[in-house]
């Protein structure tokens, strides 16, 4: 509803045409392109809102609503390009990964005698540590380096993309570990990388924690098991040497022993016996250390010791000290802030935060800065662990050689003793202890070495590869699926809530409740939303209803006349297009059936409408009554209806406007109150024109037109603060464009008077 209508012509509309009269097109309700500009409210645009609560409170449920209804395929549209939009960014954040597993068994059963058909279980804390053991060697420098430089696994793309750093990146990717603390070691991966050639890297790397961890280990044990034998070989030649010596001493002296010699030699060949077992304890000493020496070097040279050397050379930099001090003192100020500010959210903490993601920023930029530069700097100076581990290793295999060197020492001191007895039969008894003392070692050694072969096939099959590596491709397509689904919701949900805000900030009106309860404007109709020519038909239940709501204005406004003057009505709406020309005219008419005579004014000088909604002539109006140029008899005009006048706007020009400002109302309206009932002016709008004001001096009362879902808030109370300010008695305020239900009493009556116009009308052509 509006000032200038286009969905059908009013002549036709508020009364059947007279033969012979001229008919001309005219509109109560506008268009609905009309809606996509509003009116600027006149002199308060820009101003902050002030007032009732309605006009500052904050955007709560039922503005959501409204808000949506009104821009609901707007939000639809934007909300489902937004929906896909989010929904392909989320699937292309979460790229479909594929997982790679290979397992390997590690057995924790072993046979420590060679004589035992049973194998036992080692301590559960031992295998803990072998375990441990076992997941850093596979993750090592060594190994992984060994397994990037086999060929076919350097020109896969997966490690062609992620040079120089192929070797970092494959250490965080590969994850090591026992699950459920069984034994069987599980060798994982799981990424958007493409699963066959993963599947080549994985069995890359398990070969070469074989070939470089348990081959290798096997290969010291042999060397260890080598040294032993070539020990046990020298042992065993010797004791023939000495077994030979003692069957010719025998023989020479018939089998007689010296009593004397022989309790000094017994103890001389204990003291030898006793140097040479600490001999072979030191050699095996020795033996050892070399094997600890290779393992602590190869642990030291690993990627996870130079990860774990970076990290505490960062933790000790006083510059990530200092980031992480600021980052410390902004959360503390934020959640202060916070917890002092009723909405959580305020300026300076908008402040606070962005500053304390600017030091995220920059720490970040700065930590992986220096851990280049460590890295490098780690890589280019020695390593002083390891130089630790050899220094270590050269003083112990010192002090061992030299524990050697001073024990065989003291056994040749011994034998010099031995020697300077000059006797045979000494001699005979010392070797005779001494090959017993021999023997045992050999019977020793024989053990040990046998336990070795046996303790090595059983290592060979302690660790062997249970299942290659196998790819199960596409593990979290759900996952991603859901995410992109989840993405899309929430996308649709902001996009909506943020069409919904953009529209609140502008804060139409929703219902007559805004107008009432909100403003406290007192709401005197509702009227039915009139979307086209049809709806308005004579006979339909829409030109029903609205005559009907239009009957409440009229009781309203009678009643109030009984108990003050309301004689003459001015109808105008804050802004143009909100039904102002719609509601007086039917005011007008409305008026004129409840037996009053009613003079309807077309007050909009600028922009008159009623002269075609009555198929008048424009000239002869209120212009001309301002510029004198006619009485006001003359500008009085009867329309189609009896008991209904019509004076139109005329020929519009300045000084018509100008004199507006002066007095010249004053008579003309005089002289209306004595003839008429009823002067209903249909007014320009209050905002934005001065018109509407200047005949406001003059009139009994005003009554506001606003339109659902069309005009602002904020317009509808600027323009009754206007009135008011300026002694113009509102009256109260029509609301239209509400949807309606008929009333069934109403569309009885509609029905029984369209049965009787049509009985009448069979009735009369069957007269003639």
């Amino acid at each position: 509803m509006g000032k200038q209508d286009s969905g059908f012509r009013g002549s036709d509309v508020m009364y059947p045409p007279v033969p012979g009269g001229q008919n001309s097109s005219g509109s109560l309700v506008p268009s609905n392109n009309h809606y996509a500009n509003p009116a600027t409210p006149g002199m308060y645009a820009g101003m902050p809102p002030r007032g009732p609560e309605i006009l500052t409170g904050a955007f709560d449920q039922r503005w959501l609503v409204n808000c949506l209804r009104r821009k609901w395929l707007s939000a639809l549209l934007l909300g489902l390009l937004t929906t896909i939009l989010a929904g392909l960014l989320m699937l292309w954040l979460v790229p479909l990964s594929s997982e790679v597993v290979s397992y390997i068994e590690v057995s924790n059963q072993q046979t420590d005698d060679p004589f035992e058909k049973v194998t036992r279980v080692t301590n559960p804390k031992d295998y803990e540590i072998f375990q441990q053991t076992q997941v850093v060697m596979f993750k090592s420098q060594f190994v992984l380096t060994a397994a990037l430089n086999r060929s076919d696994v350097a020109q896969t793309n997966a490690v062609i993309k992620n040079q120089p750093d192929e070797l970092m990146w494959l250490n965080e990717e590969l994850k090591v570990a026992f699950p459920g603390d069984g034994q069987v070691l599980m060798v994982k991966y799981e990424g958007d990388e493409n699963p066959e050639e993963m599947k080549t890297i994985i069995d890359a790397v398990v070969a070469s924690y074989l070939d470089e961890v348990v081959a290798k280990k096997r290969i010291s044990r042999d060397e260890s098991h080598r040294s032993m034998e070539g020990m046990h070989k020298q042992l065993v030649d010797e004791l023939r040497g000495k077994i030979e010596k003692v069957q010719t001493l025998q023989k020479e002296l018939g089998g007689m022993d010296s009593p004397n010699a022989t309790a000094e030699l017994n103890m001389l060949i204990r003291d030898i016996g006793t140097i040479n077992q600490q001999i072979a304890q030191a050699r095996d000493e020795l033996v050892e250390l070399e094997v600890n020496r290779e393992l602590q070097t190869r642990a030291g040279q690993s990627q996870s010791a130079l990860n774990q050397a970076v990290t505490e050379e960062l933790d000790r930099d006083p510059t990530l000290q200092g980031f992480q001090t600021d980052q410390y003192a902004l959360t503390t100020q934020i959640r202060q802030l916070k917890a002092q500010t009723k909405r959580g959210a305020s300026p300076q903490i908008k402040q606070l935060e962005d500053q304390l993601r600017s030091i995220l920023q920059e720490e970040a930029q700065y930590r992986a800065q220096m851990e280049r530069e460590v890295k490098n700097q780690l890589k280019s100076v020695p390593n002083d662990a390891l130089q630790m581990v050899m220094t270590e290793y050269l003083l112990r295999r010192q002090f061992i050689n030299q524990k050697i060197t001073d024990l065989q020492t003291e056994k040749d001191q011994k034998y010099e003793e031995v020697d300077a007895l000059g006797e045979q039969n000494g001699e005979l008894a010392m070797l005779s202890s001494e090959v017993e003392q021999l023997q045992e070692i050999e019977r020793q050694m024989d053990m040990k070495l046998r336990s070795w072969v046996i303790q090595d096939n059983t290592f060979a099959e302690q660790v062997k590869v249970l299942n290659k590596a196998f790819a199960t491709p596409n593990i979290n397509v759900y996952e991603r699926y859901a995410i992109a689904s989840l993405g899309g919701i929430g996308a649709f949900c902001l996009t909506c809530y943020g069409i919904a805000l953009l529209e609140f900030r502008r804060r139409k009106l929703n219902s007559p409740t805004d107008v009432d309860e909100g403003l406290g404007i007192r709401v005197l109709g509702v009227l039915p939303s009139v979307a086209s020519r049809s709806a308005m038909a004579p006979g339909s239940a829409t030109a029903a209803q609205l005559s009907e709501s239009i009957d409440n204005v009229r009781a309203t406004l009678m009643h109030d006349s009984t108990s003050r003057p309301r004689q003459i009505v001015m109808v105008a709406s804050p802004s143009s297009m909100e039904g102002s020309t719609t509601v007086a005219s039917h005011l007008a008419l409305s008026l004129t059936r409840a037996g009053r005579r009613t003079l309807l004014v077309d007050g909009d000088l600028r922009d008159p409408s009623l002269h075609k909604l009555f198929g008048l002539p424009l000239e002869d109006g209120v212009s001309e009554l301002l510029r004198s140029e006619i009485e006001v008899s003359d500008a009085v005009r009867p329309t189609n209806t009896e008991g209904l006048w019509l004076m139109t706007a005329g020929i519009c020009d300045m000084d018509a406007i100008h004199a507006l400002a002066t007095d010249q109302l004053q008579p003309i309206f005089e002289k209306l109150r004595a003839e008429f009932d009823f002067v209903i002016i249909d007014s320009a709008p209050v905002l934005g024109l001065s018109d509407s004001l200047s005949i406001g001096q003059y009139i009994d009362g005003a009554i506001l037109t606003v339109l659902r879902d069309h005009s602002g808030i904020r317009s509808i109370h600027q323009a009754s603060e206007l009135l008011q300010s300026l002694g113009i008695r509102l009256i109260g305020c029509v609301v239209n464009g509400m949807p309606f239900k008929a009333d069934r009493r109403i569309l009885r009556l509609q029905t029984s008077i369209g049965s009787r116009a049509k009985r009448l009308t069979s009735t009369t052509a069957s007269e003639e």
